[in-house]
């Protein structure tokens, strides 16, 4: 507030020209992080969101027209593709990001520039592998059906790390041949197995598991089945390896998911309840763009607009930190609390100081309405007329001049 009319201008020139390097910042974010917890293998989360603009954003580092899923049509937006970490209960921090480049199409922000381009998951790869090297402790990596390709899974291989990811349900399966497969001349065939696809092979199983809520006598609630599951371990035809696939169908609205992991010997609810820790990084970017208006941040340079993301992931990782140092002090519930919480809790307790000084200082309740008062009324500037103030004649155009 004491900035007053400079406050925009301040802070655009702060965010992008003030002498900053990214990855530097990146990284001492990275080392602080590991200081204020003592990190276990927890989840990897792996997500990616639309930073929404208007049609006038051209200009905005980062910006293309893209289609978003979530609106069904095209908009101007920057992707931004997250991981994220979580142990699961207290502690939860984004890890680092990368802005996505659209392979085609020119903005006027490039200045014919050209930017690599590299796929979502190769972002993410690029992420991984560099929260391992600074020393992220290895964890199960949790992400949608957009992540689910054959190359991204040969790279959590590589990185030798674990994975339950969704599955789309177009993909194919590898069904071994019985009897053997021939050639026309009565020989092997060198592929032995046929295709089907992933609904057909779990038409065929009538083993069904269900999984939800028992009931409450104290409640008088009664039993609430959530997800009626089927389990197979099978061979995708285009991706490499043996996975346990699950599919997971919700009796209300008959909807079905598959989840596949690399754990072979996981039951269903394992899986699901796993999975579900994923759910975190959906509610991170809806804080992001809610609480701290991620969207509205109009700032054209790719430092600026890179330093406000990296805002909004360390206010992010600053308030579930404060919510880790109030349970572990026995001030709060063990219980994870969302981000509205834990704001909700801060203004209660600014709330309470006010008071409390109202209470111990009629000095400072006066001066208070004082400002108060003064700040009521704002007149606007007394109406002047205009007068005359020469009129001459004749004038030629030198002497007008």
């Amino acid at each position: 507030m004491w900035l007053e009319e400079k406050a925009v201008s301040t802070l655009s020139y702060f965010l992008s020209d003030a002498k900053f390097y990214i990855p530097e910042l990146q990284l001492l974010y990275a080392k602080r992080i590991q200081q204020m917890y003592t990190l276990q293998p927890g989840y990897f989360l792996i997500d990616d969101t639309m930073k929404h603009h208007t049609k006038f954003c051209k200009w905005i580092h980062g910006v293309f027209v893209l289609f978003d899923h979530a609106f069904g049509t095209n908009m101007k937006a920057t992707c931004l593709v997250f991981v994220y970490y979580s142990d699961g209960n207290l502690i939860k921090f984004p890890i680092n990001f990368r802005m996505f480049h659209k392979e085609t199409g020119t903005m006027p922000w490039q200045r014919g520039k050209a930017h690599p381009y590299k796929t979502k998951y190769a972002l993410a790869v690029e992420i991984l592998e560099w929260a391992l090297e600074v020393g992220f402790p290895p964890s199960m990596v949790l992400a949608d059906s957009w992540f689910c390709t054959g190359p991204f899974i040969k790279e959590l291989k590589r990185l030798e790390l674990s994975y339950i990811i969704e599955l789309k349900p177009n993909y194919t399966v590898r069904v071994p041949c019985q009897p053997p497969k021939l050639t026309p001349k009565g020989r092997l065939s060198k592929n032995q197995y046929y295709t089907r696809s992933l609904p057909e092979v779990y038409k065929s199983i009538s083993y069904v598991e269900k999984y939800g809520f028992t009931a409450d006598p104290a409640t008088g609630k009664a039993q609430k089945v959530l997800y009626h599951t089927k389990t197979k371990t099978l061979r995708l035809n285009s991706i490499t390896g043996k996975h346990c696939v699950v599919e997971s169908v919700d009796p209300t609205t008959q909807t079905t998911k598959y989840l596949l992991t690399d754990q072979l010997t996981w039951e269903a609810g394992k899986i699901l309840i796993t999975y579900s820790h994923r759910w975190v990084i959906e509610e991170f970017f809806r804080n992001a763009k809610q609480l701290t208006d991620m969207e509205g941040a109009t700032i054209r340079s790719e430092q600026g607009v890179s330093i406000t993301i990296c805002l909004v992931s360390w206010i992010d990782s600053l308030l579930h930190f404060e919510n880790y140092k109030q349970s572990t002090a026995g001030k709060l519930s063990k219980g994870s609390l969302t981000i509205p919480s834990i704001i909700r809790q801060s203004q209660y307790e600014n709330f309470k100081a006010v008071f409390e000084r109202l209470k111990a200082d009629e000095d400072f309740y006066r001066k208070w309405l004082e400002v108060e008062e003064k700040n009521i009324f704002r007149f606007r500037k007394p109406r002047k007329e205009v007068e005359l103030l020469e009129r001459n004649q004749n004038l030629n155009p030198q002497e007008a001049a």
